[in-house]
């Protein structure tokens, strides 16, 4: 199903937040809102049935697996001036500090949207979804 927003942000679906940042004048704003939408596109695209819950804050995309801004972050997504970059919680049994996060860039829609997939599934926020199971 298609990446949703929390519905305590209910002004604005993603697309739309990210079409305003994309339609801002600064040429930053372009590149972020332009990469970020591409990326939920292709979220939208192959996740059909993983529930998928987002909230904004400033321009990250922080994905939950609940519709509870209090529940867990699991991965947050941002984009770079033209890069895209994720984070995702160490599983407490393999944190080293608690509230441990995990980082990477690339500049690659095709290698972010491998690096979400390892980050849903090594987060374990996602351990019942079967889209991931397959890969």
């Amino acid at each position: 199903m298609p990446i949703r927003r929390n519905t305590d942000q209910k002004s604005k679906t993603l697309t739309e937040f990210y079409n305003e940042v994309k339609n801002e004048s600064n040429v930053i704003s372009k590149s972020v809102g332009t990469l970020m939408l591409n990326w939920i596109e292709r979220i939208n695209s192959e996740f059909k049935e993983t529930e998928i819950w987002g909230l904004t804050s400033h321009y990250h995309l922080i994905l939950q697996t609940e519709n509870d801004y209090t529940s867990k972050t699991y991965v947050i997504l941002t984009i770079g001036m033209d890069e895209y970059h994720i984070e995702y919680l160490i599983p407490k049994e393999s944190e080293p500090w608690k509230n441990a996060y995990v980082k990477g860039a690339t500049k690659s829609l095709e290698t972010a949207m491998k690096m979400l997939k390892t980050a849903m599934l090594n987060s374990k926020g996602w351990n019942e979804s079967a889209e991931l199971k397959t890969e």
